[in-house]
């Protein structure tokens, strides 16, 4: 069964959180992953966005060498702060549809 949109964002506040207060930024995958799910969640496709999510929070160890292909090197890294914007502003849009 399918999560809710409003579940997601919440799974996704908890995780940006949790980095803030663990290791404060987040690492390359990390940043990139749960920037694709925020603009997933946007998007309105809440399946791909948890599986981004999950990619996310997957530990260095176990990232398998087909994902970090899709995760660009050359990519400037977002920041905690930069993830928290875009999901404050995903949450108030969804609060107003």
């Amino acid at each position: 069964m399918a999560i809710s949109r409003r579940t997601l964002i919440e799974r996704i506040d908890r995780f940006i959180r949790s980095i803030e207060n663990h290791k404060g930024e987040p690492d390359h995958w990390e940043g990139h992953c749960t920037l694709q799910a925020l603009a997933e969640v946007n998007a309105g496709d809440v399946e791909r966005a948890e599986a981004k999510l999950i990619l996310a929070k997957t530990p260095p160890a176990l990232r398998e060498p087909q994902d970090k292909a899709s995760v660009p090197a050359d990519g400037r890294v977002p920041t905690a702060a930069e993830l928290r914007l875009e999901l404050e502003r995903i949450r108030s849009l969804a609060l107003t549809s």
